[in-house]
């Protein structure tokens, strides 16, 4: 069960503490790895149709890209900012890129305005932004719901994305393999991720429905598909082993070890293909 309750028999801060620390301590190697993909989804979540309609400053088009034009975007969950960066490069106004990660934020450069917060009781007055862009972050809260309505509160539209459901890679398996015989084990916050939240922000239906009772009028729903440009194994190694999960345990080996799994997770992705993304995005107002 997901929802403003949490997991039953969870405390309600279990996985959003894992996913803060886990995030906070995986920057770098999280810039070194997963930060390209994620720009490359981020770009292509700003490029897709929202909603029209007048906004507080402006006007947002049919084509989101266009649209930014003098926005005012809050970047929910922004890691190291991709989305707020694809929403400057778009003509928005101003960003504000929020996060609970502070490792994450310190590497946000100034023009993004990084601010901790927490999605679900975000820092910010009612309707002080033009849209809201939650770029694979609902998924992370123990209160998804609770996020949507604090989007909500304080912006005009909103765009999301996750992961289609049933998308798949067979980098993963491979990668995951390789950390196994290396020693690692998912941490509680993850294993508790993809039972519970993962597929709640994976599921058209379920996420179109709540975000309905978070009080938007117009929801839509559509998949995508995404080139994101990286098939070398060296690019889809440091994917899989800078993701907040891993780098962790990545990060605690010797440089030798380090060394040994890297060249073994590139061994073992050679032929698993371009990585090409299905997303479901929701945008909603």
């Amino acid at each position: 069960m997901v929802g403003d309750t949490g997991a039953p028999g969870r405390p309600a801060t279990e996985l959003s503490e894992g996913v803060r620390a886990a995030y906070d301590t995986s920057a770098r190697l999280w810039a070194e790895g997963p930060e390209p993909v994620y720009a490359r989804l981020a770009r292509a979540l700003l490029a897709q149709p929202l909603l029209t309609g007048t906004l507080s400053t402006g006007t947002l088009s049919t084509e989101m890209g266009a649209g930014l034009a003098g926005a005012r975007v809050l970047d929910l969950g922004s890691g190291t900012g991709v989305a707020a960066r694809a929403a400057l490069a778009a003509g928005a106004r101003s960003v504000v890129a929020a996060d609970s990660a502070l490792g994450m934020l310190r590497r946000c450069p100034g023009r993004l305005h990084p601010v901790a917060a927490d999605a679900t009781a975000l820092p910010f007055r009612d309707g002080c932004f033009d849209l809201a862009v939650a770029a694979f972050c609902l998924g992370h809260l123990d209160r998804p719901v609770a996020g949507l309505r604090e989007a909500r509160r304080v912006a005009g539209a909103l765009a999301a994305s996750s992961f289609a459901a049933g998308w798949n890679h067979p980098a993963k398996a491979a990668v995951d393999e390789v950390l196994a015989a290396f020693g690692y084990r998912p941490p509680s916050w993850y294993v508790t991720f993809k039972r519970d939240t993962e597929p709640w922000a994976s599921d058209a239906a379920a996420l179109g429905r709540d975000a309905t009772a978070a009080g938007y009028a117009d929801v839509r729903l559509r998949n995508i598909t995404v080139d994101t440009g990286l098939s070398r194994p060296a690019e889809l190694a440091a994917w899989r082993l800078g993701m907040a999960h891993v780098a962790p345990f990545v990060g605690s080996l010797t440089a030798a070890r380090r060394a040994e799994l890297r060249h073994a997770a590139q061994d073992a992705v050679a032929g698993s293909g371009p990585l090409v993304v299905d997303m479901l995005v929701l945008t909603a107002r």
